[in-house]
């Protein structure tokens, strides 16, 4: 996997099977037999990514919602980002 830029556009991958419960998003890998379960800003960036974008425009989306600088939430997501990359649920293009 490259380095992550602002720039890079993320999308979710077609894989994943999800459903939204009360408070949760669950995901399921069929390929992997994996669940996910997604809750709080993990499920917000999972809807947020419903439609591609750039980490830049989601870190200022959600930096607008949690009232912190686009480059700190930037550097708050990005391991969540990278884990859900590393784990086949989005993908990232540069």
């Amino acid at each position: 996997m490259f380095p992550l830029r602002p720039e890079s556009l993320l999308t979710r991958a077609t894989e994943p099977l999800s459903t939204d419960l009360s408070n949760e998003t669950v995901l399921m890998s069929i390929e992997s037999g994996s669940y996910y379960g997604l809750e709080g800003t993990a499920q917000r960036i999972w809807v947020l990514l419903e439609a591609p974008q750039t980490l830049l425009d989601l870190s200022i989306q959600l930096a607008n919602v949690y009232e912190v600088s686009p480059e700190q939430c930037a550097e708050d997501i990005l391991p969540f980002i990278e884990e859900m990359i590393g784990e086949g649920l989005l993908k990232a293009e540069d």
